[in-house]
């Protein structure tokens, strides 16, 4: 009877030391991806932007300050753009009841003659709920949102904070989607406790 009581003690402890590993493991991912983020920090004033949606509103930057905001520049032929949408949808999900959260998905740079049918009828097609905002070209040929913010590669995204500040810029898409979530909730909350 002791020996099986040493040996129930025995397999409780190794339990508990494997349990503790993983929960140090874990916070230590989690102070890593804070750590890296907070040195990937910027503060750059967010050039403010009117666009239309898919239905014809308008909508302008200045009319959000005291929000955080996450701009996604994409277009319907950028193929990582439309890899990043599942983990983008999940973080417009996390976020959907934050009234201080706000994700705007700005289309830009399509080269068909009907942008916004295809922007339409892509995310209808594909059943992602986001706020799309239509950077055309404008009687000079530029799409005036998508070159204010400098951005050279979509996807882009940056995270803006409530005082107007861009606080992260980043383009491209790579790695999963519960990783992507993780990264873009950490940057949210960067941007929520930014001064």
């Amino acid at each position: 009877m002791k020996s099986f009581l040493r040996l129930c003690l025995l397999a409780f402890s190794c339990l508990f030391a494997c349990i503790s590993v993983s929960a140090q493991t874990a916070i230590n991912k989690a102070d890593s991806l804070h750590n890296k983020l907070l040195s990937e920090m910027i503060a750059l004033p967010a050039p403010n932007f009117t666009l239309k949606d898919l239905d014809g509103n308008v909508v302008s930057l200045k009319d959000l300050k005291g929000k955080v905001i996450v701009l996604d520049f994409w277009s319907t032929w950028c193929v990582p753009c439309k890899k990043s949408f599942p983990a983008m949808q999940l973080a417009v999900n996390a976020y959907k009841n934050d009234p201080g959260v706000k994700f705007l998905f700005i289309h830009t740079w399509e080269t068909t003659k009907t942008p916004v049918e295809d922007a339409k009828n892509y995310i209808a097609k594909s059943d992602f709920n986001f706020q799309v905002l239509m950077d055309l070209k404008n009687e000079a040929g530029r799409n005036a949102a998508v070159e204010d913010y400098g951005v050279s590669a979509i996807p882009a995204k940056f995270v803006i904070d409530k005082a107007g500040k861009i606080i992260f810029k980043l383009t491209g898409f790579t790695g999963n989607d519960a990783d992507a979530l993780e990264e873009i909730s950490e940057r949210i909350t960067l941007a929520k406790n930014h001064n």
